[in-house]
């Protein structure tokens, strides 16, 4: 918290700094400088900004005194490294670190050694500015952030009737642009985002990414294909983020690849997802109503935290239906929080289809539900239950119109059926939740099904004890009903 508001308040000086116009700038904090000395000297970038006396404008004689005044003469910011003051120009955008150039003769090339470049904009105003930016950067400092948010289409775009066919397509600076911050410039972390949902970005260098330094990379609006998804050629890429983008490749290879995060996005075809290192992962959301699912998952023995969520028509999730082997489930076997969510019936198949060879999860200890397991009946829940053996919290999101009652069972009932020999010795709590509908899913209840739930949860051996019900009503207050 207390870097967040240095940074904060150190970005608000500069923009303070940028907006105005006199040759002498004082920004005092009343609280920082009555702080004491060693913790004044962590914060020492926000209190002063350093301006020499030759710059000060006679029209601002006064400012000028009181600035010395309270500072006893001295130059503080002027007593910061260059780094320190190459560190705090990084937050800013590019455009706003440049034009500290003319504070003062020190300040004239801080900005060519910064280490973050961010940049957004278009026209040709903006190409031209991130040209000059990258040939005169120097391309000895290394780069921890390149960031770049463009609108920046070639073309003219079709009408009458070839409208449906647009010709126009992102500019290839882009390209050279991402090359050299990654080649020359040697960029840990890249950002870029394009937010024309129709025409996105389509690399056209075969290896757009390589790179032995890359380790985050966030993409949105870009179009992945004819293996630009084999990020084999980034060894030390460990974040992998991809948002409304449009993927169209057999595999999403990574041997280095710790987090991935797919969401948003659509695929044409079946992928593949290899990323023996990974330790957490997400797939969600949809694009366009379309949801993108791997047509397998390779095995992560890393793996800790994954949510699937297949709240879309499903594309590239049918894999080989007959392929005799759980496709998907058995890549997450290794998890110790899982979340399973589908809402349409496409979801659904993807998930019962891997039930019937379901892997055992010997590391799980929380488990998220939706009404998919118990959309037909109850024995896709009791089947997960069975392959958990370590599990902690179950946690199911139904859709139900009332509240729910659960009879308690005696003390003395004695459940000794066929079912009830599972041990449960690790389980803490059952939580079911009244989840409303996505927007688009057509409205049903599940109140009958609950009845069925209660029911298997007593011939497993659960005790009612450890089992709660939150329900919230329509006018969204929330109860919560002890069993």
């Amino acid at each position: 918290m207390e870097t967040h508001s240095l940074l904060s308040i150190t970005s608000n000086m500069w923009q303070y700094i940028l907006r105005t116009r006199y040759s002498a700038f004082v920004l005092m904090n009343q609280d920082l400088l009555a702080m004491p000395y060693k913790k004044r000297q962590r914060t020492l970038a926000i209190q002063v900004l350093w301006q020499p006396a030759s710059r000060i404008r006679r029209s601002e004689p006064s400012l000028a005194r009181s600035a010395d005044q309270d500072m006893s003469g001295g130059d503080l910011f002027g007593a910061l490294q260059d780094d320190l003051v190459q560190h705090v120009l990084s937050f800013l955008p590019s455009r706003d670190a440049v034009k500290t150039a003319v504070l003062a003769r020190r300040w004239r090339y801080l900005w060519r050694s910064t280490p973050a470049v961010r940049v957004n904009g278009s026209g040709d105003g903006f190409r031209l500015f991130v040209n000059s930016l990258l040939l005169y950067r120097d391309g000895a400092s290394p780069l921890r952030s390149f960031e770049i948010d463009a609108d920046l289409l070639i073309g003219e775009e079709s009408d009458g009737e070839y409208r449906a066919y647009d010709p126009r397509e992102v500019d290839p600076h882009v390209d050279l642009w991402i090359r050299h911050a990654l080649s020359t410039c040697r960029a840990r972390s890249l950002i870029a985002r394009f937010e024309d949902a129709e025409i996105m970005w389509s690399p056209r260098q075969k290896l757009p990414f390589a790179s032995p330094h890359l380790t985050t990379m966030r993409l949105q609006g870009v179009e992945l294909d004819h293996g630009r998804l084999d990020f084999s050629c980034c060894p030390a890429l460990l974040h992998l983020s991809l948002s409304a983008c449009r993927l169209d490749g057999y595999a999403i290879v990574s041997p280095s690849l710790e987090r991935l995060h797919i969401m948003d996005c659509a695929s044409e075809s079946p992928i593949r997802i290899s990323t023996p290192s990974l330790r957490h992962l997400q797939l969600s959301g949809d694009h366009d109503g379309i949801c993108t699912a791997p047509s397998s998952l390779d095995t992560m023995p890393c793996l800790t935290n994954a949510s699937i969520q297949l709240t879309g028509f499903v594309e590239g999730g049918d894999g080989d239906a007959n392929a005799g082997r759980s496709l998907i489930l058995r890549g997450l076997s290794e998890a110790t929080s899982l979340e399973l969510i589908a809402t349409r019936s496409d979801g659904r198949t993807i998930f019962l289809r891997d039930l019937a060879w379901c892997p055992t999860f010997p590391k799980l200890k929380t488990l998220i539900l939706n009404e998919w397991c118990v959309y037909d009946d109850v024995t896709a829940i009791e089947c997960l239950l069975r392959h958990t053996p370590r599990l902690e919290s179950l946690i199911l999101q139904l859709h139900f119109k009332n509240h729910p009652t659960l009879q308690v069972e005696g003390e003395g009932t004695d459940n000794t059926s066929e079912q009830s020999i599972l041990n449960f010795e690790h389980l803490k709590t059952v939580e079911i939740t009244n989840h409303p509908p996505y927007y688009y899913e057509r409205v049903v209840y599940f109140d009958t099904r609950i009845d069925e739930v209660f029911k298997l949860f007593s011939d497993l051996g659960i005790p009612t004890s450890k089992i709660s019900i939150n329900y919230k009503k329509p006018e969204g207050k929330k109860k919560k009903f002890k069993c």
